[in-house]
């Protein structure tokens, strides 16, 4: 029986007889990554070419396939040469590609702190911004004294931006070389004395990371961090809210203090028991509380934030309520925590298990029981 040899091949017999690779047009294509194509030649050509509009392509492609997860590290010493470009877009990608990778090419981008150096003088804000990243991410501890001196410079720049990623910078070289913390407290006092929102949030959270327990940076900026709170972007909150509670609870005196063992002895005394029984009140009970005005400030000033579209700032403001509020006023975060629990299941059950804990702790909160027994909860609901 004879064989048709004039059968058509297939796609892969054509492939497999003369040996080349399926190449993809778009280098972010899975097919680009072939064993006998020559990686990304044609991005470093176009990176080494004269013309703006090719090294832009070039470094769209590039971040491109660093936000799909793709590996581009080997494209390093074409693209850090492009950090001199005029090209204000071309620069702006080319320091985005160095962010990511300046840590992994150390030895090739220590040979461009000059360059970097230069960029933090450039008239542009983000270019400053993005040279002081690209500093900081450089995790060699014999450039520490240029990044000191790249911060220190940074915190008097005229965009609150650049004073921002400063604040960023603070918390890489205290874990690059713990011994500056000295200098780190500086920066943070400096910029914690900042006025302007978008700086304030990431000072403190600078302060957390670095020298929590120096409160005293706090004292003399405690009302204006009360004051630009509803004006912060809202991670910025959430930082702040955090360190204000924890300030809150060493720094002021507990609005329920004086009451507290009384009503206790009223919630576990027998309901059948006599009006003569009852044990008469002491002195100390009825002492009359003023609350000082700065934490007054404080409970003012955060509980807009129960509003907030961010969830996580509300449980934070709930939680400041439940440690620091007057229990006359905590009622207040019931409806922002039941309207939380319209989220999603992850958020519900972080939402019920703080319900949980205040009911069982605070009897303000006893009206709030009956959420944790949502139909909707199933398993995870009825377990709390």
């Amino acid at each position: 029986m004879s064989t048709n040899n004039n059968m058509p091949q297939s796609y892969n017999d054509r492939a497999s007889s003369t040996g080349e690779a399926d190449v993809g047009v778009d280098p972010a294509s899975g097919s680009f990554f072939s064993a006998d194509y020559k990686r990304h030649e044609d991005l470093k050509a176009m990176l080494d070419s004269n013309k703006d509009n090719l090294k832009l392509e070039a470094m769209k492609r590039i971040i491109g396939m660093v936000a799909k997860g793709k590996d581009a590290s080997d494209l390093f010493p074409a693209v850090v040469k492009n950090v001199v470009s005029k090209n204000i877009e071309v620069k702006k990608l080319v320091y985005v590609y160095l962010v990511r990778y300046a840590e992994e090419q150390q030895d090739l981008a220590l040979l461009s702190i000059s360059t970097f150096q230069r960029g933090l003088k450039d008239p542009n804000q983000l270019i400053r911004a993005s040279a002081l990243r690209v500093l900081s991410s450089i995790r060699v501890p014999v450039i520490t004294p240029i990044m000191m001196l790249a911060i220190r410079e940074s915190v008097t720049d005229m965009s609150p931006f650049v004073r921002k990623t400063a604040a960023h910078a603070i918390p890489k070289i205290y874990s690059l070389d713990p011994e500056q913390k000295e200098f780190c407290i500086e920066i943070i006092e400096k910029l914690l004395s900042d006025k302007t929102t978008l700086v304030i949030g990431s000072a403190v959270m600078a302060f957390e990371e670095v020298c929590p327990e120096k409160i005293d940076l706090i004292h003399k900026n405690y009302r204006k961090l009360c004051n630009l709170l509803v004006d912060v972007e809202e991670w910025g909150q959430l930082v702040i809210i955090n360190m204000l509670t924890r300030y809150a609870r060493t720094q002021f005196v507990n609005p329920n203090r004086y009451g507290e063992h009384m009503d206790n002895e009223r919630f576990y005394e027998s309901e059948h028991s006599s009006q003569e029984d009852q044990t008469p009140v002491t002195p100390e009970a009825p002492k009359s509380f003023t609350m000082d005005s700065d934490h007054r400030l404080l409970l003012r000033n955060t509980k807009p934030l129960l509003q907030s579209r961010n969830s996580s700032v509300v449980m934070a403001v709930a939680q400041l309520y439940h440690h620091v509020a007057p229990k006359t006023e905590v009622g207040a975060v019931a409806k922002p925590l039941v309207r939380l629990l319209r989220s999603h299941r992850e958020i519900q059950s972080i939402v019920l298990s703080n319900i949980a804990t205040m009911t069982t702790t605070r009897k303000e909160f006893a009206h709030l029981s009956s959420m944790r027994h949502r139909p909707t909860g199933r398993g995870l609901v009825r377990s709390m």
